[in-house]
């Protein structure tokens, strides 16, 4: 398990958006692959089923399982609770459920009210009771 080094949110805003794009990139080729993947037996509505349960289902289970996307291993982050403890699986579904809300206007809304919050918390991040750190 990746150790987290609790008290370090405020420096980790830049590999934040790093990760943040790097798991777009990731996560989007996934989903493709899915959704064609669920196209062969299922035709076009497979399409529909595994594109979305590939983008939601790459960041749930990753964070959940790990605390970190390949984003966030390749920029040295970790998703904890607040008291330093792992993600787990049911903050990791609420925080990416707010990705819906975080993710307006381009992740505006997410990067703005993480900026104004004490520890960097978005509001997925808010509601789940979770931060972004510094990984060991």
């Amino acid at each position: 398990m990746v150790e987290p080094v609790m008290g370090t949110e405020d420096d980790v805003v830049g590999s934040r958006v790093v990760a943040f794009v790097l798991d777009h990139v990731v996560s989007f080729v996934g989903a493709v692959a899915l959704g064609v993947a669920f196209a062969l037996p299922f035709g076009e509505a497979g399409i529909w089923l595994g594109v979305p349960l590939g983008l939601f289902g790459y960041f749930v289970v990753l964070e959940g399982l790990f605390g970190q996307t390949v984003g966030k291993k390749l920029t040295g982050v970790v998703v904890v609770r607040r008291s330093g403890e792992p993600c787990g699986m049911g903050a990791s579904v609420v925080r990416n459920l707010l990705r819906l809300v975080d993710g307006f206007l381009s992740y505006a809304v997410g990067l703005v009210v993480m900026l104004l919050t004490d520890d960097r918390q978005r509001i997925g991040d808010l509601a789940a009771d979770t931060v972004v750190v510094r990984a060991r």
